[in-house]
């Protein structure tokens, strides 16, 4: 992100909701500090609501996000380098099984803040894509 954090997060805005939460428009992005992949995302309408997220590109670099001309222009997105990608990550009780949902992936613009969740295909990107290889 372009400004640094405070002890509040950096507050992003979707105004679509995520998928299964359309009410939820406005949330905190969490980056702790021994926290690498994991941030956090916390609803500010409703603080007990938050996810676990990650920047998808440390396990998948070749992971890209397919934008339609529409997205792209909702998001004012001029460049590559302003999108921030994030994937919603799924901690099961055994932690070594967690996911990261490839298919429906964050895109937010960095300078503008604002974001909205994209549907991708699952055909092609996973839904439960494994964060720590299966021995």
């Amino acid at each position: 992100m372009t400004t640094p954090a405070s002890d509040d997060g950096i507050l992003l805005t979707l105004p679509n909701g995520l998928l299964g939460f359309p009410q939820l428009t406005a949330f905190r992005l969490f980056e702790p500090s021994d926290g690498y992949p994991l941030k956090f995302l916390q609803a500010v309408e409703q603080p007990e609501i938050s996810f676990v997220c990650m920047d998808p590109v440390g396990l998948k670099p070749d992971y890209a996000v397919p934008l339609s001309d529409t997205e792209a222009e909702e998001l004012a997105l001029e460049a590559p380098a302003d999108a921030l990608i994030l994937t919603l990550v799924v901690i099961p009780e055994d932690p070594r099984r967690m996911t990261t949902n490839l298919a429906g992936p964050l895109v937010v613009n960095t300078r503008t803040r604002i974001g909205m969740q994209v549907a991708l295909p699952s055909d092609r990107f996973p839904l439960k894509f494994p964060v720590f290889p299966q021995a």
